[in-house]
């Protein structure tokens, strides 16, 4: 009966043993695990959290800390708003300065080939009304704007609205409605305008697909050499 007692404390002792090394030698067959439990303090630290999906792959996620991109950052760097602001600098425009908020309007080339007409692109303006709403300056129907930014999302919703979007949609109707009672000279120089800025507008949307082609064959060479993604 001992002999058989002491062969089983050695085989107990024997497999604690193994489990100690087996335990000890652990971080170095699975370093994602040594990483994970580390996750909590690197939080703490302010350092970038890694989540383990495998022992091929690491994703980090970044912490709250760090910084976002605003959206006036986005639309400044658009091209659109990039080549608005060029060509208003180019008509020495006091508008070019709002340039990434003029495109988000609508009707917004309509409303800027209008603006040339009555104010050449708001250089010539009373109280920041750079396209004659209201009649004329001293009219009950007059307005006036703190900014040119606010006279102009004004004037754009004002080419929204149904009367000029779908009845008095073009620069020749405009005549005599819009503008009284109006020229042909009138008309000509805001047809003008509006041609240039429709295919400057195009110009932009075909570099954006251009730099958007890009970035998605970035993105699919990343996928395809992932260990590229680690550099």
């Amino acid at each position: 009966m001992k002999a058989l007692l002491a062969l089983k404390a050695a085989c107990n002792q024997h497999a604690l043993s193994v489990l100690v090394a087996l335990v000890a030698l652990t971080p170095a067959i699975y370093p994602e695990i040594t990483l994970a439990a580390e996750g909590p303090a690197n939080r703490d630290n302010g350092a970038l959290v890694f989540e383990i999906n495998n022992s091929s792959k690491l994703l980090a996620k970044p912490t709250e800390n760090q910084n976002s991109i605003t959206f006036k950052e986005i639309t400044s760097s658009d091209p659109l708003a990039i080549k608005l602001k060029a060509y208003l600098e180019d008509h020495d425009s006091p508008l070019a300065e709002y340039s990434d908020e003029i495109i988000q309007q609508p009707q917004w080339q309509r409303a800027l080939a209008v603006s040339w007409v009555e104010s050449n692109f708001g250089i010539h303006c009373y109280d920041n009304n750079c396209s004659g709403i209201g009649v004329e300056p001293g009219h009950p129907a007059w307005r006036k704007y703190e900014t040119k930014l606010d006279w102009f999302k004004d004037m754009a919703q004002l080419m929204e609205t149904d009367r000029y979007k779908y009845k008095y949609d073009t620069f020749e109707k405009m005549k005599g409605i819009y503008v009284y009672p109006g020229s042909a000279s009138w008309v000509y120089g805001a047809k003008k305008k509006y041609a240039e800025l429709m295919v400057l507008t195009a110009d932009a949307e075909t570099e954006k697909l251009a730099l958007s082609n890009t970035e998605q064959h970035k993105v699919e060479t990343l996928a395809t050499f992932p260990e590229l993604a680690m550099k």
